[in-house]
């Protein structure tokens, strides 16, 4: 018989035709990535940041182009980047500007003015200001014909009210060119060359200059070292969301360690140690900038919808309802919106979902008899350890992760019943061999070897039974607790000021703390000027009740808002979906169950699905159920459970359809699939219309909106 030797290129058509569904869904993943890191937010970063004292000046000298008009070498703008603020939330604060000339030691008379900005949101709700983190424009004079700073006035005293960070300070002309500008008296000493002023000018310098006190935070260049980098947008692309500004001060309160102040001091109380750790690597591969402190949760919510593929993949039993599941998720409203900010939603998410991933295997598949300890690794440790760096992420998902538990248990039940009808097979068998047999030697020797087995399969149980209780709780408790801690390290000094009755001389030990950091991530704290407005019941995730406003900024009369909101076709899908396979369950236990005439092959499969994606749904909504201050963007680990149920839905009355396949644009289709295909383009028509061409299509489809702006508020 002759042999056939395949070509590459064939070899490689032939791997693509078995593999076909699930390369469609590494390059639905692949175009997520990228669609969603290209329009996360620009790499402008503030540089460095300083750390200004209370009261404390600091002093800039201007180096005017004077080859340019003389009016364009004035100056025409001023920005300010302000970082960590260490007064009250919602409170306003004043940076206040003075001018003076090289001939001059008078400030009192040469007033700027003081500029008002909000910390993280202003009392009055005005926000115009821009907050944290972002680059507001405290002055601009190139509208006036005729500017108050003239190029004779080189010097700006800036005062600090209390003690914050500050990035970055950028001085424009009006011909719309950054000034250079110098902080440190060496460099101002070299430019100015008068002695008197000289003198005077290094003695304000000498208090600012605080490196031996503060590190690298305590050198005043930092606040001319990006001076490049502004941004004027008002848009989520270049701006931080309120929200992400949390994670922004926890970052820094890490960075500042053992230097942290005294007296009113802020943190991301809302999550867990792990959740800064992630924004901060991005802060320090890509800096400070928007791109940097997203890329991960763009990690993390690509990295879940090819985890929503494999999962599906098993939970069904048939690739392309998992790779409905992987394009619903990805394209139904909160992967595009809250999975691409630098929240913890993302990767606590995807940790949850691995854990139940790895936990469903055990359930569905029990442990191997031949290598046990390698499976109950891959299932049961694997779940654990995935759930402890949820937890680290997210104490809350404790709650979410009750639906694991469920599925451990009801594994455990249905492998002990495994074994026990294995011991029941091999004394039947016996008995079975000894009704025949008439020799009481033959009889004997049959229980004897009833007995081996017996013995043999009792000690495998105990075996089994002691490393699945053993790596149970080595991945629930040790590994939670090891990971929390050493996750906790980098967050220590931020956990003294904010649970030791006495930071300067800390007493209270590190369980301690990381206890009450815990036990404070059960309080949403983290408010924002939209929290009460965005604020609704968790159940009302269940109809898409009310978006989420993450960010808003004015600019020249224009309203724009970062809005998330499930697809609200979705969210009825889901809702019915929920309620029939509700009904499946009911009617199938009620009516015999597998040997019932709703009964087929694949209803088990079926079942185990309800079962796995119920427990997530139920625990993820009670995760936030009691929870003050919740909106829709806590909704991101419930919405992937939520969505799962359409799949399911169509799935399980695909195969129990008998209708008469027909052909649809060339594509066998029952009456199920035209049902599900119908459906996919009005949840794409809804899609498309919230991209945001007119505003007011995004209005009609309830205030939704994808991965871009599209100027409605909704409150």
């Amino acid at each position: 018989m002759a042999v056939i030797h395949q070509t590459k290129a064939e070899k490689m058509k032939e791997f693509f035709a078995r593999n076909s569904k699930t390369m469609r869904a590494l390059i639905l993943v692949l175009v997520f990535f990228v669609l969603s890191a290209c329009t996360i937010g620009g790499f402008n970063a503030p540089g460095k940041a300083y750390y200004a004292q209370k009261d404390s000046d600091i002093v800039f000298y201007l180096e005017y182009d004077t080859e340019k008009e003389s009016d364009l070498q004035r100056l025409g703008a001023v920005y300010v980047n302000v970082g960590a603020v260490f007064g009250e939330v919602g409170t306003d604060f004043s940076l206040r500007f003075r001018r003076a000339s090289v001939s001059s030691t008078s400030w009192l008379s040469s007033n700027m003015n003081n500029v008002s900005l909000g910390n993280i949101f202003s009392p009055d709700g005005s926000e115009a200001v821009g907050t944290n983190y972002n680059w507001v424009k405290v002055f601009d004079y190139t509208a006036e014909e005729s500017g108050p700073i003239s190029t004779t006035y080189r010097i700006i005293r800036l005062t600090i009210p209390c003690d914050m960070l500050i990035n970055e300070v950028v001085f424009v002309d009006r011909g719309g060119d950054v000034i250079p500008a110098v902080v440190t008296e060496k460099e101002a000493g070299e430019l100015i060359g008068n002695t008197t002023w000289q003198t005077h000018f290094r003695d304000f310098f000498h208090a600012n200059d605080k490196t031996d006190e503060f590190g690298a935070l305590g050198d005043p260049s930092n606040l001319v070292d990006a001076q490049n980098n502004f941004t004027q947008g008002d848009s989520a692309y270049s701006n931080f969301t309120q929200d992400e500004m949390y994670t922004l001060m926890q970052i820094d309160n890490i960075l500042l360690g053992s230097h942290l102040p005294e007296g009113t001091f802020n943190a991301d109380t809302d999550n867990g140690p792990l959740a800064a750790l992630f924004p901060l690597l991005g802060t320090l591969i890509f800096g400070k900038s928007v791109f940097g402190l997203r890329i991960f949760s763009v990690l993390f919510a690509a990295a879940t919808v090819a985890l929503v593929y494999f999962f599906a993949r098993r939970l069904f039993g048939k690739e392309g309802f998992a790779l409905l599941a992987a394009a619903l998720f990805a394209g139904g409203g909160l992967a595009l919106t809250v999975g691409r900010l630098g929240l913890s939603m993302a990767p606590a998410a995807f940790f949850v979902l691995a854990s139940y991933y790895f936990m469903f295997k055990f359930f569905a598949d029990g442990i191997s008899s031949e290598n046990p300890a390698k499976s109950a690794c891959g299932s049961i440790l694997a779940s654990g350890i995935l759930f402890a760096f949820a937890f680290a992420t997210d104490p809350k998902t404790v709650i979410a992760a009750v639906g694991v538990v469920v599925l451990f248990v009801l594994g455990a039940v249905k492998q002990a019943r495994m074994h026990s009808a294995a011991s029941r097979a091999v004394r039947l068998e016996m008995l079975s061999k000894n009704a025949l047999e008439k020799s009481e030697d033959a009889m004997r020797a049959n229980v004897e070897a009833c007995e081996r087995q017996e013995a043999a399969l009792r000690a495998g149980r105990s075996y089994v039974n002691r490393l699945t209780y053993l790596l149970f709780i080595v991945g629930f408790v040790a590994a939670a607790l090891a990971v929390v801690m050493l996750t906790a390290l980098p967050s220590y000094y931020t956990y003294v000021n904010l649970y030791d009755p006495n930071p300067a001389n800390a007493s209270v030990g590190i369980f301690s703390l990381v206890g009450n950091a815990i036990r404070d991530s059960f309080a949403l704290n983290n408010l924002t000027s939209y929290t009460a407005s965005n604020a609704s019941t968790a159940f009302g995730w269940l109809i898409a009740l009310k978006g989420a406003t993450l960010f808003s900024a004015h600019g020249e009369g224009t309203y724009i808002a970062l809005n998330a909101q499930l697809n609200i076709g979705m969210a009825l899908t889901a809702l019915v979906a929920v309620l029939f396979m509700t009904v499946y369950a009911i009617v199938y236990i009620a009516t015999g169950g597998k040997n019932g005439q709703y009964a087929s092959e694949r209803s088990p499969q079926i079942l185990r699905a309800y079962i796995a994606l119920m427990l997530g749904l139920v625990t993820s909504l009670l995760q936030y159920a009691f929870l003050g201050n919740v909106n829709a963007a806590y909704g991101y680990l419930f919405d992937l459970f939520y969505v799962a149920f359409i799949p399911l839905m169509f799935c399980t009355v695909y195969l129990h359809d008998g209708s008469k396949v027909t052909k649809v644009l060339g594509m066998p289709m029952n009456a199920t699939a035209k049902v599900m295909a119908g459906l996919v383009a009005v949840y794409a028509v809804i899609f498309l219309l919230t991209v945001p061409f007119p505003s007011a299509a995004a209005a009609a489809c309830f205030g939704w909106t994808s991965f871009l702006n599209n100027g409605f508020y909704r409150i």
